[in-house]
């Protein structure tokens, strides 16, 4: 009989590095950056220096790789809960609720904000982390042009629609807020915001359908 050691090796790996970005994740959380030390995070996740050595090199790429990790689940958390949500005209207000209900409270605001600092004066992370945050924002900006189509009154001079910058405009609105949300904690006082932000760019963008069904439609059969 032959041993499938590779295989169990492989799965090995997959979630000693989950579980090490879980970790850090936390830790970044609970402590900021500075506070969630190497030592910190290995004892939380459970697993050896020697263990973690085996994967990561040092601190600051455990911690460009646990973003990633994180920006990668937000992807894909919001075009599964894009996919399952009915499309109505309030889909949009929905889409900001979900948005903000998920990543811009708990851990993911306070590690967004930990993360957001640090580069501000540590070189080699922003380094690290701008192809990171590269990759997150081509991605979304894909995920953008397939839900929302531009109003005749969001299309520019020449005609082109211009959704992702109605988009990106909203979303740094949300950040905005949520860094605010920290020292004024009002989640009406939000959600009322957002419902006004809403009623601003309704008038320039639409949830269109039939790019939405023939993306779905193409995961299905891949």
């Amino acid at each position: 009989m032959i041993k499938k050691t590779g295989r169990t090796q492989e799965e090995r790996s997959r979630k000693t590095k989950i579980c090490l970005f879980e970790a850090t994740l936390d830790s970044l959380e609970e402590l900021g950056y500075h506070g969630a030390s190497l030592s910190q995070i290995l004892k939380r996740a459970g697993v050896s220096r020697g263990a973690w050595s085996h994967h990561f090199t040092n601190k600051k790429e455990l911690i460009a790789r646990s973003t990633e990790y994180i920006l990668d689940q937000a992807v894909e958390t919001t075009r599964r809960w894009a996919g399952s949500v009915e499309i109505t005209k309030d889909k949009l207000q929905k889409l900001f609720d979900f948005i903000w209900d998920n990543f811009y409270t708990g851990r993911h605001r306070a590690v967004w904000l930990e993360i957001n600092v640090a580069c501000r004066t540590d070189t080699e992370l922003r380094k690290r982390l701008t192809p990171v945050f590269e990759h997150f924002h081509e991605s979304m900006k894909e995920a953008w042009n397939n839900w929302f189509d531009a109003t005749e009154n969001g299309k520019t001079e020449s005609g082109k629609t211009d959704v992702e910058t109605v988009i990106i405009l909203a979303i740094n609105t949300l950040r905005g807020m949520a860094v605010q949300s920290i020292v004024q904690d009002d989640p009406e006082y939000y959600r009322q915001m957002r419902c006004e932000l809403i009623r601003m760019i309704s008038p320039l963008i639409r949830v269109q359908a039939y790019k939405h069904i023939r993306v779905a439609e193409k995961n299905e059969e891949a």
